[in-house]
């Protein structure tokens, strides 16, 4: 085809989506969790250390599965996710019916929570699959980014990427908010700035399709997070307070909503609107930045409540931290519903429905994630340990991280970049949308190879390209 004509039909491919359910979009996000806890059973299993192994069997029990659940086997993701829950089930069950004595004791390592990783590298690997694998036919239509309001799979990207760094946010009741701070903080972020800087500049060069309504003209992914840790990060620094940050949160929610419904949601998404001046043309990111500040904030709340807070916590009380954390889930699960009777569900405009549906999204998962890590520590419990026991050796630490989502999570913003530089060649060399279903299976699990391979290597070398 031309590519005139075909950047026209890319583009038409990406535009007047309207999204599918929460519930659906869950359903494609929750069997990865399943894989994932047969993958670090299964290697614990075979005792693999050789590395080389140790990936394939990682990459065919972790990655390929969730590139599958995207593309040729969506339509089947009940059936996958019910049986998956089943098989999980009875492998608990059957680990944990003679050790029931032992969860008194069973003890729960605070410092670097395993768990977190998980969650940030699954969030990073199913972002990176979905960025190229939405380019193919054979990735489901529902389940792209909507145009206004909805739920679709793709949503989910930028507002678990945030939510995923608040969780991470640790108070310093010792750090002053001043002018060195806030250079810092700027400094930091410079990064992410020179990254949107240069993506914009590059596909205005390359005359590569873009989506303008999902940020603006100028704007992107990378600003929006640059913008967003600058603020919240010196917000929380003010503040110093979670359980403050949650009411703060809530406030400049409800605000935002106001003013979406006074004027700025029109204004947004109306396409009479011009784009002839920068707050015109950047429209939505600029109008989307409270919201995602707002769950920033709630994010970091939610951190306080899941992350142990003492150097051993009991296994009862970091149970009792995640049927707390179930609650606020529960809580968040209803409140979409409700918004969406009442605002809609918008990506674009970072409303209240959609800071509850990532929210809801983000604490479901770290609830399941926290149940994986007690349920790891209590099978594999050996005895008590006292303090200077611990600081004295690194046993009482089980390492159970899978390799690919460890060597993820250490260069998490380099792994992103490389999977949108990928993406872009993806689409230079190959003319996506009009590849048969064995042709797109085969480009993007390859694309998936390479970006682990990546991380992996950087992983096993020690080298760092962390920003955030």
């Amino acid at each position: 085809m031309d590519p005139e004509e075909y950047k026209v039909l890319h583009e038409s491919c990406m535009q007047n989506n309207n999204g599918t359910s929460a519930v659906q979009v869950f359903l494609h996000v929750v069997p990865s969790y399943f894989a994932l806890f047969h993958a670090v059973q299964l290697t614990s299993a075979a005792a693999v250390t050789h590395i080389p192994g140790r990936f394939m069997l990682e990459f065919c029990l972790i990655v390929l599965p969730f590139v599958l659940i995207v593309t040729i086997l969506s339509q089947s993701v009940m059936k996958i996710t019910i049986t998956l829950a089943f098989t999980t089930i009875i492998a608990v069950v059957h680990q944990m019916k003679h050790k029931t004595h032992f969860m008194p004791f069973v003890q729960i390592p605070g410092r670097k929570p395993q768990f977190v990783t998980l969650l940030r590298a699954m969030v990073n690997v199913m972002t990176a699959v979905c960025m190229l694998a939405v380019d193919f036919k054979v990735f489901p239509r529902e389940l792209a980014k909507t145009e206004t309001f909805g739920f679709g799979l793709m949503d989910i990207g930028v507002g678990m990427y945030v939510f995923t760094n608040g969780i991470v946010y640790k108070v310093n009741k010792e750090q002053t908010l001043n002018l060195k701070r806030v250079r810092d903080v700027c400094l930091s972020s410079f990064p992410l700035v020179v990254l949107g800087a240069a993506r914009f500049f590059i596909t205005q060069e390359i005359d590569y399709q873009q989506h303008i309504s999902e940020y603006g003209v100028h704007w992107n992914f990378f600003i929006t997070l640059a913008i967003i840790k600058i603020i919240g990060t010196l917000m929380m620094d003010a503040i110093k307070d979670p359980e403050i940050a949650k009411f703060i949160a809530i406030t400049i929610l409800c605000c935002h909503e106001m003013l979406l419904h006074l004027g700025v949601s029109r204004y947004v998404l109306s396409a009479k609107v011009g784009r002839s001046n920068f707050v015109d043309a950047n429209r939505e990111g600029i109008a989307s930045i409270p919201g995602y500040i707002a769950l920033y904030l709630a994010s970091a709340n939610v951190g306080s409540v899941m992350r142990p807070s003492m150097e051993i916590q009991p296994a009862k009380k970091f149970i009792r931290n995640a049927v707390k954390l179930s609650f606020i889930a529960g809580v968040c699960w209803k409140m979409i519903y409700v918004c969406e009777d009442m605002f809609g569900v918008s990506r674009r405009l970072a409303n209240m429905g959609y800071v509850f549906w990532i929210l809801s999204l983000g604490t479901t998962l770290c609830v399941l994630f926290m149940l994986l890590e007690v349920f790891i520590y209590f099978v594999r419990f050996e005895e008590p340990k006292t303090p200077e026991q611990i600081m004295k050796g690194d046993d009482f630490c089980i390492p159970y991280t899978p390799l690919i989502l460890e060597a993820v999570n250490e260069n998490g913003l380099a792994f992103f970049l490389a999977a949108n530089l990928l993406t872009g060649l993806v689409n230079i060399v190959f003319q996506t949308m009009l590849l048969e279903k064995a042709a797109a299976l085969t480009i993007i699990s390859y694309y998936s190879f390479i970006l682990c391979v990546a991380a992996v290597f950087m992983h096993v070398n020690k080298i760092k390209l962390k920003v955030w």
